[in-house]
């Protein structure tokens, strides 16, 4: 349903606005504004030639489809089948829906142009208000939905080519400081001190396992087996089996002594729990994930202020997820296999976490 007008704007053509008596039509295709000068009269003018000429673009492959009795094959059409295609893949819920606004998105734009007339252009103007707001980590993930969605296009004969393959992706600066031992240790000291039990818990399971905040919040009792921990990732469906005496010798802590750390006098259906009530938490009600990324930034950032711990001014300070690939770089230093621990199927993947981003110094030895 269409937004109601204002008083003031009652009566005026569609998508033009006015700031500070300068006329402005934005293009409902790919949002790019242009100026109209001051005259009101001129500007709504050209808004409704604009406006026609849009509406005729949007009309035209529809028209044609039905005169020639052919299938749907606009971009809205193929929105909906690629939309069934991620139906079929293993992806978490928060996954799935962050990609169906993504597909969202797309279809409002590009929906009534035929899959196979969608032109380089069309995708590099579909980016560019991502881009031109800084905003470049979301054109790049935009971006990489599109690329895999005319990929099957392809694959399905709706296109010939991927008009998305050519365009350059955006390049993001890594801008979030990498987690060390020493920052790590530094702000668990502080959640032992400052914070209830189930914030050091929780970071010491996430250590020992090098799994995400989402598994590490769901692990309990019904996961452990025959001496090891089964994991079904949330993220991925990966499924992850590690033995509990496996020991990260950096810190000298196993699987399974976190586990038992974990154990209170609260019968609780996961390790990581509430031990009092909390708000409307119960003891042994399963901490919200908010909580837990709340709590380690709270504990990180009263470690920097006792000046215990620093970062770059130009980075942003390290999350829970960060302890993760601490966890990969000092395995992978003991000669455990990083890859199979964090569930990767690609090696590059394993790399991206063990990048240490200048966060530690590089050892020389000698001989």
């Amino acid at each position: 349903m269409a937004r109601r007008r204002t008083i003031k704007r009652r009566g005026w053509p569609e998508n033009l606005y006015e700031t500070r008596g300068y006329f402005i039509w934005r293009n409902p295709i790919d949002g790019k504004k242009h100026g109209l000068g001051r005259d009101k009269a001129s500007a709504s003018l050209q808004a409704i030639e604009a406006n026609l000429h849009i509406a005729g673009m949007l009309t035209k492959s529809r028209l044609i489809d039905r005169v020639l009795g052919g299938e749907d094959q606009s971009v809205a059409a193929w929105c909906g089948r690629y939309a069934k295609i991620l139906e079929d893949r293993t992806l978490a819920d928060e996954t799935r829906r962050e990609f169906n606004r993504r597909i969202g998105k797309i279809k409002e734009t590009l929906g009534s142009h035929q899959v196979d007339k969608v032109t380089t252009k069309h995708i590099a103007d579909f980016l560019r208000p991502w881009t031109d707001d800084g905003k470049k980590r979301m054109a790049q993930a935009m971006r990489s939905l599109m690329l895999d969605m005319f990929r099957e296009a392809v694959a399905a004969g709706w296109a010939k080519q991927n008009p998305v393959a050519v365009t350059r992706a955006p390049r993001v600066a890594v801008a979030r400081a990498r987690l060390t031992l020493d920052m790590f240790l530094a702000i668990h000291a502080v959640a032992l001190r400052d914070h209830s039990p189930w914030v050091a818990r929780s970071m010491e399971l996430a250590l020992v396992s090098a799994q995400r905040r989402e598994d590490v919040a769901l692990m309990g009792r019904k996961d452990m087996r025959d001496g090891r921990l089964w994991i079904t990732q949330e993220k991925t469906g990966t499924r992850v089996s590690i033995p509990t005496d496996l020991r990260l010798q950096a810190v000298n802590w196993s699987v399974e002594d976190v586990i038992q750390r974990c154990h209170d006098k609260v019968l609780a259906p996961t390790f990581i729990h509430h031990s009092a009530h909390a708000g409307m938490a119960k003891p042994g009600d399963k901490v919200r994930l908010h909580s837990i990324t709340a709590a380690f930034a709270e504990a990180r950032d009263t470690a920097r202020a006792e000046g215990c711990i620093q970062w770059g001014d130009d980075k942003t300070p390290p999350t829970f997820h960060e302890i993760r690939s601490l966890a990969a770089r000092l395995y992978a230093e003991q000669g455990v296999d990083a890859q199979a621990l964090l569930g990767h199927k690609s090696p590059d993947m394993t790399a991206v976490y063990r990048d240490v981003r200048g966060a530690e110094w590089i050892d020389v030895k000698a001989g």
